[in-house]
């Protein structure tokens, strides 16, 4: 009876251990697009030349793709750790 304790404890653990990477990765994907955010506004609203302006609106999009691949891996990933095992 020991073992199936030990195992299930085991199971609880590295679940949580998963969700929480989940969760760092998602912070890393938020962290990467506010970076990105944070050299594109400033290029776009106050700088005049219309090359760095491309740039921070290429800079801006990236950000914002960043963050949709962000929530979307999140979200696929916890759907598969909330998942029964089969």
């Amino acid at each position: 009876m020991q073992e199936r304790s030990d195992t299930l404890v085991r199971d609880r653990l590295a679940r949580q251990r998963t969700e929480l990477a989940n969760e760092r990765t998602l912070l890393s994907y938020i962290r990467t697009a506010l970076g990105f955010f944070i050299v594109g506004i400033p290029a776009v609203w106050w700088i005049e030349e219309s090359g760095i302006q491309a740039l921070g609106v290429v800079s801006l999009v990236t950000g914002v793709v960043f963050l949709g691949v962000g929530f979307r891996r999140f979200f696929t990933i916890k759907a598969g750790i909330n998942r029964p095992p089969d």
